[in-house]
């Protein structure tokens, strides 16, 4: 599942920006795949998907729209500044990739303020990884003067007045004392990222916060957009996707040398038009021209036989994502079901004698992510275990590779307490610990749920998959003390638990029924 991106907006801005009449807004969203959640008088709630990044605020939704609705795609261009940004070496480990823009004759309201401000905190959360692999700073250039530096120095190092206080602090005073610095000093290591203006003025301390002396307000008209991080292709994204926003509110976009080289705005992705390939992956017959009118309607430019991409979409990096936009242009609501060109003849892949075991005894296969959180661990009370850390996460809920299966069992419990009982599951899936193991895990909810029935469960699948093992009084956190045992194996290796689980872990994930349940290495 991916997580879904909540932004608010107003309809009337949304209709006057897009050029689609109010009655036609929800119908064209739904057909864009942007699901309409709630209507509250002016105010629009809508779903985005974390892969389209430029459809964080109000002027990305219509400018989707008004491509959608008018087959016109909308080009973004850029002019020299003027202005440079010198990087220096001392950024290298910390945080090295840089963007900027400038953007002038902002037409600046309080509804573009808000827009800004909720873009800015939308790609932080999906695109910039929690501010861990983008950061992004906005700056009223009235008070600044180019050229600008971006360099890293100690926790001491300089001192300025964060945004939203009115005392100098240093680097290490602002990650101890300031909101921000507090929930997100753990990004910063002892050197810390500066950009600074011609004057030794600090606009950013990266990724914490801006100074006050950039502040941007409702009489702001000229702005510099930043962006810092691990990847300089997510930067430069983040600075398409801000510029663009601005440019559909009437700025003009311009350009800065970064470390001695004009710094491309706005560049978009070229490709051969893929007719044969999203014809064959779509089960379609699509005519070249038509096709071409598709992908128009979802922002691509078309000359001849070449498909460029705009700059601002993220999320386009294959042709399988060209083929997806010509699937909406198309209508998703207009595939017919179809019964595949080939017959099989089903049969079990490999005999799992436990598996036929537990259907028989009423229980269902569950199949949970692969993926979860240590804060899912720590509401099953799991013991300490060597935890697999996913590089660069989507999201907070999948961040490491699971140690364990029952926490998931637990989870999908608590999703249907409502249902009726008992309730019956089991997964048999991989689990890293780093290394990677089979288990089974078995879960049973139901006011009567006894110990003396998971260990009649246990002992049925160790004599039908012919497991010597023993069966030992034990005490592990996810299970009432007294009422475990454990799963041991030659040469004393304990390969499982099993017992009447804890009221607290019940708690945890809000069950009112008792619990038991298994999980063992098969």
């Amino acid at each position: 599942m991916v997580e879904m991106a909540l932004i608010k907006l107003s309809i009337a801005e949304l209709t006057s920006l897009s050029g689609v009449p109010e009655g036609k807004l929800e119908e064209n969203l739904t057909l864009l795949g942007v699901p309409v959640e709630k209507i509250d008088g002016n105010e629009m709630s809508l779903e985005i998907t974390p892969n389209r990044p430029d459809m964080l605020c109000v002027e990305g939704v219509a400018r989707a729209l008004s491509c959608f609705t008018s087959g016109k795609p909308k080009k973004y261009e850029a002019k020299k500044s003027g202005f440079a940004l010198d990087v220096d070496k001392s950024v290298e480990g910390v945080r090295p990739s840089i963007g900027m823009a400038v953007v002038r004759g902002v037409q600046m309201n309080e509804g573009v303020l808000l827009s800004l401000i909720q873009l800015q905190e939308k790609l932080h959360d999906t695109l910039g990884r929690k501010r861990k692999k983008v950061a992004i700073g906005v700056h009223d250039m009235s008070n600044i003067k180019a050229p600008f530096k971006y360099f890293a120095c100690k926790r001491d190092g300089i001192s300025f007045v964060p945004l939203g206080s009115a005392e100098k602090m240093t680097p290490g005073e602002i990650l101890k004392k300031h909101e921000k610095g507090i929930g997100y000093a753990h990004l910063v290591t002892e050197m810390c990222p500066m950009i600074t203006d011609k004057d030794g003025n600090v606009l950013s301390f990266p990724p914490i916060i801006n100074g006050e002396l950039t502040r941007v307000s409702e009489k702001s008209t000229d702005l510099l957009i930043d962006a810092t991080g691990a990847s300089d292709v997510a930067v430069r994204q983040a600075v398409n996707i801000l510029a663009a926003m601005l440019a559909d509110r009437g700025g003009r976009v311009e350009t800065l040398r970064i470390a001695g080289k004009e710094y491309a705005m706005f560049e978009e992705k070229e490709w051969k038009l893929p007719h044969v390939f999203v014809c064959k992956l779509l089960g379609l017959s699509i005519p070249r021209d038509k096709m071409k009118k598709m992908l128009a309607k979802l922002g691509h430019r078309i000359s001849g036989e070449k498909v460029f991409t705009p700059g601002y979409r993220a999320d386009v990096m294959h042709e399988a994502d060209l083929a997806e936009d010509v699937a909406i242009a198309y209508d998703y609501n207009k595939f017919l079901p179809k019964l595949p060109d080939f017959s099989t003849v089903g049969r079990q892949k490999e005999k799992r004698k436990f598996h036929d075991l537990l259907l028989s005894m009423g229980f269902l296969e569950a199949r949970t992510w692969i993926l979860t959180n240590k804060k899912m661990l720590a509401m099953a009370n799991s013991p300490p275990l060597p935890i697999v850390d996913i590089e660069n996460p989507l999201t907070e809920d999948f961040t490491i590779v699971r140690p364990s299966l029952l926490p998931n069992l637990f989870a999908v419990f608590g999703d249907s307490k409502n249902e009726k009982l008992p309730q019956k599951l089991y997964e048999h899936g991989v689990v890293a610990k780093p290394k990677e193991e089979g288990h089974l895990a078995v879960a049973m909810m139901y006011p009567k749920a006894a110990f003396s029935q998971i260990r009649g469960i246990a002992e049925k699948i160790i004599g039908w998959e012919g497991m010597k093992v023993e069966i030992k009084e034990a005490n592990h956190p996810t299970f009432i003390d007294g009422r475990c045992c454990a799963i041991i194996a030659q040469e004393e290796e304990v390969i499982g638990f099993f017992g009447e689980v804890n009221p607290e872990v019940l708690e945890n994930f809000g069950l009112e029924q008792p619990v038991i349940a298994l999980e063992m290495r098969i």
